[in-house]
């Protein structure tokens, strides 16, 4: 088991983006589902592809710098893929392969989010990173959509965090009822949370703790992932990306000079 982390610098975002032909739906001309999408904050946009084959259909991004860059953690979201999607990663530079990695969309007991995340066990030092996506028969319509991703670095605190760490769920729905008092319920939306409790932060991580204050303030989306070295399906069901907030910060224990905060995270619809 290893200390939590934090994806706080999503590369993809000064990345030069690429990918497999973009699906148009028709409705609109303006209406771009194109890579680029992937480098937005909102994920109220998505990137479409359109897939190669029938019942086996296939799509890839890839993201590109001008210098290698640092990173560890990779995640694919919000998709229109089924527990039965694997994704094959590889990452290069100057047209070298420097790492590589497969595995599947499945997490832990078939339930939760349909997403990709990957933390590689050190840094890796590349210029560009494939992600291909199969859908291996689940996907019903003749693309694959893509909203949400990162590609980048984790910060991972000296000590890790509280047991007294909470998840839970956020939701919005409409009860209509009836006038023998039969309860009718609409759902909206649901998003996963999670309350991260640090009681024992040490000095060296506070530059890092204000930076996610502001990153708080701007609306822009981490990685929360639990445990790295979890396996694959819990690192999927357990890992939330989207929007984190911090709480004050304080030294209770005098001398000890431990810092505690704790922080929100919220899953990015």
């Amino acid at each position: 088991m290893q200390n939590c982390a934090f994806g706080l610098n999503n590369l993809v975002k000064t990345a030069s983006l690429s990918g497999s032909a973009s699906f148009y739906a028709g409705v609109s001309a303006a209406k771009d589902f194109s890579p680029n999408q992937l480098a937005t904050d909102q994920g109220n946009t998505t990137a479409a592809f359109w897939s190669v084959g029938d019942s086996n259909k296939t799509a890839w991004f890839q993201a590109q710098w001008s210098s290698a860059q640092t990173m560890r953690a990779f995640f694919v979201g919000r998709t229109n893929l089924g527990q039965a999607a694997t994704w094959q990663l590889t990452a290069s530079s100057g047209g070298n392969t420097v790492y590589s990695a497969s595995g599947s969309f499945a997490t832990l007991g078939g339930v939760g989010p349909v997403q990709m995340v990957h933390v590689a066990p050190q840094n890796i030092q590349a210029d560009t990173v494939k992600i291909t996506v199969t859908s291996n028969g689940s996907v019903s319509e003749s693309y694959i959509s893509i909203a949400l991703a990162y590609i980048g670095p984790v910060w991972q605190p000296v000590r890790n965090m509280s047991t007294k760490s909470t998840t839970g769920l956020d939701s919005s729905i409409t009860v209509n009822t009836g006038m023998s008092g039969a309860e009718f319920v609409t759902p909206a939306w649901m998003r996963r949370k999670a309350v991260v409790d640090h009681e024992s932060l040490d000095l060296a991580d506070v530059p890092v703790l204000e930076q996610i204050l502001l990153l708080g303030a701007s609306g822009a989306n981490v990685l929360f992932v639990p445990d790295p070295d979890a396996d694959g399906p819990t690192l999927n069901l357990r890992s939330l990306f989207g929007r984190i907030q911090r709480g004050d910060l304080s030294n209770p224990y005098g001398a000890a000079l431990r810092q505690q905060t704790s922080f929100t995270i919220t899953e990015r619809l």
